[in-house]
């Protein structure tokens, strides 16, 4: 299945997520790994997970790393392809190790950084008028992602995995209808 632009969906907790996302042509499933985040998941959950999906590049969430030498076990327990961070993370590190998503948060600059993110994530499409980094807008709604669609300034659209009722239970109804739209007919 593909879809009309690049999506990532990030806060993924849960295999249900994982498997409808994927099967939907998702470009980028994110996970986040730091320990005592609402939405954090264990490296053995993440694995039961991982075993289950194919296609979409794996992101490691990584907003609110507090020591940069966790990084290592980051890496070597979800085996990501991608992180994303803050600008926060960033500067603890000398050089990310691996492709990253920035995760801005305001009207930031970042004209000093020495290695460009793939991409840049924000909440407003104006955050991606000055920038030459492909800007993945975060949207919660249809209405929301039909305006991204019709910006040229935003490359692809950012969506939020969310919980299950129950193992096997879930309420797709936003996450379809906006996946639903991104279809290519």
């Amino acid at each position: 299945m593909a879809l009309k632009t690049l999506v990532k969906i990030g806060g993924i907790t849960n295999l249900s997520d994982a498997r409808y996302c994927a099967g939907m042509g998702v470009d980028m499933l994110g996970f986040n790994v730091i320990q005592g985040h609402p939405n954090y998941i264990s490296p053995d959950s993440f694995q039961q997970i991982r075993g289950w999906i194919t296609g979409p590049l794996i992101v490691a969430e990584i907003a609110g790393l507090q020591n940069p030498k966790d990084l290592h076990l980051i890496l070597e327990n979800y085996k990501p392809d991608m992180l994303q961070m803050e600008l926060a993370e960033l500067t603890t590190m000398p050089s990310p190790p691996l492709p990253y998503i920035l995760d801005l948060k305001g009207n930031q600059d970042i004209r000093h950084l020495a290695i460009q993110p793939e991409y840049l994530l924000g909440q407003g499409p104006e955050a991606a008028v000055s920038s030459a980094i492909p800007f993945l807008l975060e949207v919660a709604s249809v209405d929301e992602a039909k305006a991204a669609l019709s910006n040229a300034s935003v490359h692809g659209i950012a969506l939020n995995g969310g919980p299950e009722l129950k193992p096997g239970l879930k309420d797709y109804s936003t996450l379809a209808d906006i996946l639903e739209l991104l279809e290519v007919e």
